[in-house]
């Protein structure tokens, strides 16, 4: 009898866990409920946010090309080895995104690619997602310059302490002599 009370669910539970387990390249319609920072799995959002686009590729071309736009940045940051380390930066920005809109819009309701409030949502902020995810690109292109630039300094430095330990390697075998020299003086004298 108590099971028999949440029925209803039933579908709705099952839809939730398989669109959650997507992987990539699969389509994820709902917005993922779980936003916590601790789950590392950024797919959910991805593929959600591969919906939309999808979804407005006829009624909203802008937004959808903008979308697409920002899923190929992060395919390209993706490519280029060496620009981060860990889990793409963009994933995170676009997980951020949505997950502000989760937790200020809706924090329980199911959140379908195609809800007008989540549309709006994005018209209202993918400029702010773009300038965003050209920033994470900009940091990571001058990370990379940087480790690069302070290497190449290292490497000059390198030259500069070699010469400076021989010099005082010599300076120290001078003065070691000298020393010597005053302790032989200074035995034979009583």
């Amino acid at each position: 009898m108590k099971l028999g009370l949440f029925w209803w669910l039933a579908p709705y539970l099952a839809f939730q866990c398989v669109s959650f387990a997507a992987p990539t390249k699969e389509t994820t319609y709902l917005l993922p409920l779980n936003c916590s920072e601790l789950l590392p799995d950024n797919t959910p959002f991805l593929s959600y946010l591969e919906s939309v686009a999808k979804g407005q590729v006829i009624t909203d071309k802008t937004l959808s090309q903008k979308i697409f736009r920002i899923l190929a940045l992060r395919d390209k940051l993706n490519q280029a080895s060496g620009l981060f380390e860990g889990p793409n930066p963009i994933d995170t920005v676009i997980r951020r995104t949505l997950c502000y809109y989760r937790q200020q819009k809706d924090a329980l309701q199911p959140v379908p690619y195609f809800d007008p409030k989540i549309l709006s949502f994005l018209k209202e902020n993918i400029r702010e997602l773009e300038k965003k995810v050209e920033a994470v690109i900009v940091e990571c292109q001058y990370q990379v310059l940087n480790r690069e630039r302070l290497a190449q300094k290292a490497q000059q430095n390198q030259a500069l302490v070699e010469t400076f330990v021989k010099k005082a390697e010599q300076s120290a075998d001078q003065t070691f002599e000298r020393l010597a020299r005053e302790a032989a003086k200074k035995a034979r004298t009583p």
